[in-house]
């Protein structure tokens, strides 16, 4: 994956896919035709930084994600319930603990 080459449509077209969602209902949601979505994902139009923005939110991921300014996807808890987005940061904050402690003691994984 590290010597893949960026390619933004495609990226659009997986975040879609990943989302569950139609070009017809991206094109609705972004208030654009159908073709422009396709023009988007297909790299024939660039969308505007707006369509960008609103695009981002619908697939909950970054700009720099979006236009490969990131090569790792963010990962978004907020639409969660409080008390699962508590239980996600704890297991974060677990698994870095653990990193830190094998980074102290050189213990690598197996």
């Amino acid at each position: 994956m590290e010597n893949e080459v960026y390619d933004f449509g495609k990226r659009l077209k997986k975040l879609r896919e990943e989302s569950n969602l139609t070009q017809a209902e991206v094109a609705r949601s972004l208030g654009v035709q159908i073709l422009t979505v396709k023009r988007y994902e297909s790299n024939e139009q660039q969308p505007p930084i707006d369509k960008l923005q609103a695009m981002s939110l619908m697939y909950k991921t970054s700009l720099d994600y979006l236009r490969n300014l990131e090569k790792r996807k963010p990962l978004f808890i907020c639409d969660l319930p409080q008390s699962k987005q508590v239980m996600v940061l704890e297991i974060i904050n677990c698994v870095r603990k653990e990193d830190n402690f094998s980074k102290n003691n050189n213990i690598s994984d197996i």
